[in-house]
């Protein structure tokens, strides 16, 4: 399995769009535009996980940069929780 980080999304733009897009290059198991808490607001960004590597691999060099809504997509490996930068509390 291959987690995908995609970024910059259109807030309009759902999990079901985003599972379609990465569809047409494999075999999708989840797709998820995540949304804030109190406003159902999208953050514009989704993961995606995708069954074999070389669909993904093929789906982030397609798809990175690509133009959606005029919003240039950024598409990558997702990183696991424990290597992300930690953002300050509030």
């Amino acid at each position: 399995m291959v987690n995908i980080f995609i970024a910059n999304l259109d807030w309009s733009i759902t999990s079901e769009d985003i599972k379609a897009t990465f569809s047409t290059f494999g075999t999708v198991k989840y797709a998820h535009v995540v949304y804030e808490k109190d406003t159902k607001r999208s953050k514009g960004f989704a993961y995606v996980e995708m069954e074999s590597p070389e669909e993904a691999i093929n789906a982030i060099q397609a798809l990175n940069g690509m133009e959606i809504n005029d919003r240039k997509i950024d598409v990558k490996i997702a990183s696991s929780k424990e290597n992300r930068v930690k953002k300050p509390k509030k």
